[in-house]
């Protein structure tokens, strides 16, 4: 499939879900909601969430190590500049972008990059899929469950094992390929036979940088390093989601700021977990649709879906134009062009490219 039909693909899902998402929205309440709301708590959400990916940030540096040792000074922009990205391009293209452009940059392989920004996403989701474990623990989450069930034809327990198992099987997976990575390459090399002659000689030594790109997993000791830098990754990333709340006086539905902590705790959670499918930019839709429908099932208080939709609208452009505009500015500073960028890092994943690493 061409990269413009991928392209056009993507953002008809997101146009899908997003149609889905304001037709299930009563206009003149939302509309109501965002005029009453109190914009001045952007300003700390915003600041939160720079520290969260200051830390992603951190996080990336020790799955780099092995590689190179990278400032986070130096990683930061790159870091922005593939979450830009992500949030204006469809089919999570921003990964490519950025293991392209840390190439470029830094002198190290690009495909072996790739490889450490597929670990992160595969980290986040077991990381948030432990927070909701947890918080499930604490709170009856089976009215979410059902509710979410009932929106998709699909029974609840089918779909909370098709978000949770191929995180899981994935983690496994890259793991055993980092601690064996001569057997991984044998693997590849009989999955790689059956196809043609121009293809399996391509394939191979792209194989084999992604299998070295996993090396920061053969120590247990990074691994759980990893997990701990995870948790502030989205603490902070839920403290914007948090200070937000307060902009629609959510604070208010709540017995408490515990009972609104676990609620947000929850829609962060899964509303990034849905958002990590690969199709609309920055997750355009899908996510909105999973935070507000979290918020509105959760039993911890009767929030309103017009109300909840106008915060999760909200929440969403905090996430996604700062970063597009600081990305920006990163490009500019370096004389370089998105478009470019993504063109690049498309070829690369096509296996081209691979000589000048």
């Amino acid at each position: 499939m061409s990269g413009a039909k991928k392209y056009w693909i993507g953002l008809g899902v997101g146009a899908a879900f997003l149609a889905l998402f304001f037709l299930t929205t009563d206009w003149d309440r939302l509309v109501d909601a965002l005029a009453d709301a109190n914009y001045w708590y952007l300003v700390p959400a915003l600041l939160l969430y720079q520290v969260s990916v200051l830390f992603r940030t951190a996080r990336w540096q020790m799955l780099l190590r092995h590689m190179r040792s990278i400032s986070i000074a130096r990683l930061y922009p790159v870091v922005v500049v593939g979450y830009m990205a992500n949030n204006i391009l469809p089919l999570r293209i921003g990964e490519l972008v950025r293991s392209y452009h840390l190439g470029e940059r830094e002198g190290v392989s690009k495909t072996a990059a790739l490889a450490t920004i597929f670990i992160e996403r595969v980290l986040d989701a077991l990381t948030l899929l432990v927070f909701v474990a947890v918080i499930a623990v604490f709170v009856p989450l089976l009215a979410v469950a059902e509710g979410f069930g009932d929106r998709s034809s699909v029974p609840w327990p089918a779909l909370a094992a098709a978000i949770s198992l191929p995180f899981a099987a994935a983690f496994v997976g890259l793991l055993l390929a980092a601690y064996a990575p001569a057997r991984a390459s044998r693997v590849v090399e009989a999955m790689l036979r059956p196809l043609p002659m121009a293809l399996a000689s391509r394939g191979k030594p792209l194989a084999d940088k992604l299998i070295h790109g996993l090396e920061a997993l053969r120590s247990p000791r990074s691994v759980l390093a990893m997990f701990l830098i995870s948790a502030p990754v989205w603490l902070f990333d839920a403290g914007l989601f948090f200070a937000i709340g307060y902009s629609f006086d959510l604070h208010l539905a709540y017995d408490g700021f515990v009972e609104m902590a676990v609620a947000i705790m929850l829609v962060t959670a899964l509303s990034n977990i849905g958002a990590s499918v690969p199709a609309a930019p920055g997750g355009l839709g899908l996510f909105e649709i999973v935070a507000r429908e979290t918020l509105v099932l959760l039993p911890l208080a009767e929030v309103d879906r017009s109300v909840a939709a106008a915060y999760v609208a909200v929440v969403h452009a905090a996430l996604i134009l700062p970063m597009i505009a600081l990305g920006q500015i990163f490009l500019l500073m370096e004389s370089l062009s998105l478009g470019n960028l993504s063109r690049a890092g498309q070829r690369l994943a096509e296996g081209e490219g691979e000589a000048q690493e």
